[in-house]
């Protein structure tokens, strides 16, 4: 089956580009955890501040959604706090080295999307749009295997073990 994405007659982008852009959406992980970090908000009072005061969800349009923060979230904050700390770490390392950059970029794209809908209603939308449309095309082309680990793995190895792993 033919790529629908894909003619010969357009031209080919580097994946260097690309791996520039998953670079970018890196980068802007470490500094979001950095800034959280500094704030406070990957403690469990920090987390309750940013769910109640700054974004709060009794503001929140997706009543379905502002229930589970509430109702799940918040009352295993001492959990989730160190959890998130360590999640939103991880992601920006991985998305800034280029390892397991597929399986990586959903899993960003899956927290992109969470906070999105937490947030919903406060900040611009499109902010969250774009982040997701650089992460499917960083999942689609594989960005780790240019200027990424991703790159040395699949040399090495040359087929995951698991599909779309590198």
């Amino acid at each position: 089956m033919k790529n629908p994405f894909s003619s010969s007659a357009e031209p080919k982008v580097p994946l260097s580009w690309i791996a520039l852009l998953r670079i970018l959406i890196g980068v802007l992980f470490l500094t979001t955890w950095a800034s959280n970090l500094y704030k406070g908000f990957y403690t469990p009072d920090g987390l309750e501040v940013f769910f109640t005061d700054i974004f709060p969800q009794s503001e929140n349009p997706l009543g379905l959604y502002a229930t589970f923060i509430n109702g799940v979230i918040l009352p295993i904050r001492e959990v989730f706090a160190p959890f998130q700390l360590v999640t939103e770490f991880l992601l920006g390392l991985c998305l800034l080295i280029g390892l397991l950059t597929p399986w990586t970029s959903v899993a960003a794209a899956f927290f992109i999307l969470n906070t999105f809908l937490a947030t919903l209603g406060h900040d611009w939308p499109w902010s969250y749009v774009t982040i997701l449309g650089i992460l499917f095309v960083v999942f689609w082309t594989r960005a780790g295997r240019s200027l990424g680990v991703d790159a040395r793995l699949a040399a090495r190895r040359n087929q995951p073990p698991l599909p779309y792993l590198w």
